[in-house]
Order: structure tokens, then C-alpha cells, then sequence
């Protein structure tokens, strides 16, 4: 198992974050790894409600929202593919004198034959959140709203 995280100051209100980075819709936006995402759960973001993301190199990962705490935190838990089951991505929005600091936390598994790539994966990962939160930087303080 591998631990990424990263963190970047967005000068823009915790709630505007918030809003923008709990919308499935907006993956494509500032995941450059992302072709389209949706929940796939019927009623309001929270535990247990399921999402997809159709990613360029994985195909469709699947998650479920493990951890709820409206306007600070959420996590999404990997349900398939089976490779990276069990993996965790958590966002966590902090105010921070009128900006918000947007971390996002994984908790790396990688199973199977894939296990020997662990390292690179990580990497790659690191990378991918890197760009994830400079995209997102980027849209909010551009104005775009969720």
C-alpha cells in the first residue's frame, strides 16, 4: 500500500470548493485521467452512495462514498476494478483566512500481478492528484462555477 497526498491553496470560499468537488460531473474537468464520471446512486451524496468514473487507462472504476462530513471531508473507496480494491481517496477542504486549502489524501492498494508496479503506480498517482489540484486552483479562481 502506498500513501499520496497533496495539498493546494484556493482562493475562493470552502463552500464553492466544496460544491464543485463533491459533482461527479466535474471530474472531467480537472481529472486529466477522467473521460466522464456520474453517481450511479439514487439521492444526495453521502455514505454509501456510488459513483462511476470511465478513466483513459483503468476503464471504469467504480466507488463508493465511504466517508461523509458535509463541507470538510469525503471519501471514496475503490469497489472494482479488483486490482485496486480497497483503495481510498479523500478530499478535505479547509478554511484557511478566507481561501480554502484542498487536500487530497490516498490510501494506495494495488493487488495481483500489478502489486510489482506498486512504486510506479504510486507515482503516477502522485502526479495525477498534483495536476487534479492545479486544475481545480485553476477553474475556481478562473470563476467557473460548479
Amino acid at each position: 500500500m502506498a500513501k499520496i497526498e497533496t495539498s493546494i491553496m484556493v482562493d475562493r470560499r470552502p463552500e464553492m470548493v466544496w460544491k464543485f468537488v463533491t459533482d461527479p460531473a466535474n471530474g472531467p474537468k480537472y481529472d486529466p485521467e477522467i473521460i466522464s464520471a456520474k453517481q450511479t446512486s439514487t439521492g444526495p451524496l453521502g455514505v454509501g452512495a456510488t459513483a462511476e468514473a470511465n478513466r483513459k487507462r483503468e476503464g471504469i472504476v467504480s466507488f463508493r462514498v465511504a466517508e461523509y462530513d458535509p463541507g470538510r471531508k469525503f471519501t471514496l473507496e475503490v469497489t472494482s476494478p479488483r486490482v485496486m480494491e480497497g483503495s481510498k481517496e479523500s478530499i478535505i477542504i479547509e478554511e484557511m483566512g478566507g481561501k480554502t486549502r484542498i487536500t487530497n489524501a490516498w490510501d494506495l492498494k494495488i493487488g495481483g500481478f500489478y502489486r510489482l508496479m506498486g512504486p510506479f503506480v504510486a507515482r503516477s498517482m502522485k502526479k495525477t492528484a498534483g495536476a487534479q489540484a492545479t486544475n481545480i486552483k485553476r477553474i475556481l479562481e478562473a470563476g467557473a462555477s460548479a
